[in-house]
């Protein structure tokens, strides 16, 4: 592994560009300086030389790094960049062009069709035959009930509307406001609208939790051969609201199905006002897959009574905006980001002038606070030295809160160079010199934990992994392999490790958002 850490597919021409070098006493006092040079690999001539900053520690990995600044070369090329003026220490190659990200966003969005349940599937070796087809039955009961469709929710097969009502969100607010927004996006998403609308009860308007077998199946299993039955978890307050949320938002993209959606909104939100006091979703006896459990559902309400009031212009939801106090997040169990975004964008002349300043404010604070700490980290991410599972959702997330916010603010370059500074972290300028979205990058994860993939023995590209997990809990990779290391190095390129390397459709859509609204 080189010591000299760079995005590993590239740059733009005119984008900021930063290698961070790992900061070794014996390599600098070989070259005698900070001195640095890029390198074109075409007649390996150097194109720049430059001067690297004074080391930073980076505590999360217990690191020591300098940045070299190359910005200011924006020739065409492929390159690499060196200690000193030979290759002897030198990064993997990159380019710099105009589109170096182009087959990257297509990967992150293609990932969702790889997910697709239910449906026979035609791509490659991965191809299978449609699976989960049979009806479910629902837990307690001898009822069944047709739920199939939508998108595997991760390295598992099962599906779960918590997650799936942030995924929604993120894909559809990236084909909102992408300078050029993909022409299959809309049909991507269907799929998975047409499921959570399944997932609804007919007769009380609440939606279940959750389908999926009693517990995993085997690793190396396809879709279509998991034939142990199918459970409907009960209804959850946090699942029923995102639901309403993510309906209430999909009735502005698809005007012919408006109603319905909005309609679906409405009665999802009608049960959570008459069923506040049911506790937070914990899997019921037998039941040992994901939970996505979350006792506090005010801010999955908050962003319903927001897209709510914008699809409908009802007071009664804009009284609960007005009487809630403001959330923010945009991971699966904390939305109230999303809710803002809804209000801002859309509630228009019919905001309150003074909610509205508060919420500018809030978001404003947030993304302040993100690009403080990016600033302070010398691999350009804002998680400090916190690590939790999935760290890259929150990269992916906080990389988006700044783009959204750069619509809001004065100070909207700095927040989409932040966020920039986030996705250099993702494709490999990070302490492991890994890139971690599957297939892309010189050095990207190739075994993650996911079926479909263990199963072919090929890597779906287009994935991003989990990432640095601090909590190694059951992981039986990272208990082997990464006890006693730094929090951000807690991560294994390893099929077993669930911790640091699955993937999420709920990871994949924040990562997309990023390439789509910065038009890549």
């Amino acid at each position: 592994m080189s010591s000299i850490y760079i995005n590993q597919l590239g740059y733009r021409p005119c984008d900021a560009k930063k290698a961070a070098f790992l900061h070794i006493e014996a390599q600098v006092s070989a070259h005698e300086d900070y001195s640095f040079c890029v390198i074109r690999q075409t007649d390996k001539k150097i194109v720049y030389k430059g001067i690297t900053n004074d080391p930073v520690k980076e505590l999360a990995a217990m690191d020591t790094v300098r940045i070299a600044d190359f910005s200011e070369f924006t020739e065409e090329g492929e390159y690499i960049v060196c200690a000193g003026s030979s290759e002897a220490i030198a990064s993997y190659p990159f380019i710099i062009s105009k589109d170096p990200y182009k087959n990257l966003r297509k990967g992150l969005l293609e990932m969702f069709n790889y997910q697709k349940c239910g449906a026979d599937m035609d791509c490659g070796i991965w191809s299978h035959p449609a699976c989960h087809t049979a009806p479910a039955v629902i837990y307690g009961t001898d009822i069944k009930k047709d739920v199939s469709g939508g998108w595997h929710d991760a390295g598992d097969y099962g599906r779960y509307i918590v997650p799936a009502s942030k995924a929604v969100a993120d894909l559809l607010l990236a084909h909102e406001l992408s300078p050029n927004p993909d022409d299959n996006l809309l049909e991507i998403v269907w799929h998975e609208i047409l499921w959570m609308q399944k997932m609804q009860d007919e007769k009380s308007g609440g939606v279940y939790h959750k389908v999926t077998c009693e517990q995993f199946n085997a690793l190396d299993e396809m879709p279509h051969e998991e034939h142990e039955e199918l459970i409907i978890c009960p209804a959850s307050t946090t699942a029923t609201a995102g639901f309403a949320a993510a309906m209430a938002l999909a009735s502005r993209f698809y005007p012919d199905k408006k109603d319905a959606l909005v309609n679906a909104a409405r009665r999802a939100w009608d049960w959570c006002m008459a069923n506040k006091d049911i506790p937070g979703f914990e899997n019921p006896p037998g039941i040992r897959t994901g939970g996505y459990s979350d006792d506090n559902y005010k801010d999955e309400l908050f962003w319903a009574s927001c897209e709510l009031f914008c699809a409908t212009l009802d007071e009664k939801y804009h009284d609960y905006i007005k009487s809630s106090e403001l959330y923010t997040g945009l991971g699966w169990n904390n939305v109230g980001t999303y809710g803002i975004i809804a209000y801002l964008l859309h509630a228009k002349d019919n905001a309150q002038s003074v909610l509205k300043h508060r919420m500018v404010n809030t978001l404003i604070s947030l993304c302040d606070d993100i690009l403080n700490k990016c600033i302070n980290n010398p691999y350009g991410v804002s998680l400090g030295e916190t690590y939790r599972w999935g760290s890259n959702m929150t990269v992916c997330n906080n990389a988006m809160t700044l783009l959204l916010g750069s619509r809001f603010s004065p100070n909207s370059l700095a927040y989409i160079e932040g966020a920039m500074e986030h996705f250099h972290y993702l494709l490999g300028r990070n302490s492991l010199s890994i890139s971690f979205i599957t297939g892309f990058g010189t050095n990207a994860a190739k075994n993650p934990h996911h079926r479909l993939s263990v199963a072919k023995g090929k890597t779906v590209p287009g994935m991003v992994v989990g990432g640095p997990c601090m909590h190694i809990n059951r992981d039986p990779a990272l208990n082997e392999f990464r006890t006693g290391y730094p929090p951000a190095k807690r991560y294994i390129d390893n099929v077993n490790s669930f911790a640091s390397n699955e993937v999420t459709i709920y990871w994949n859509s924040p990562a997309y958002f990023i390439t789509a609204f910065l038009g890549f």
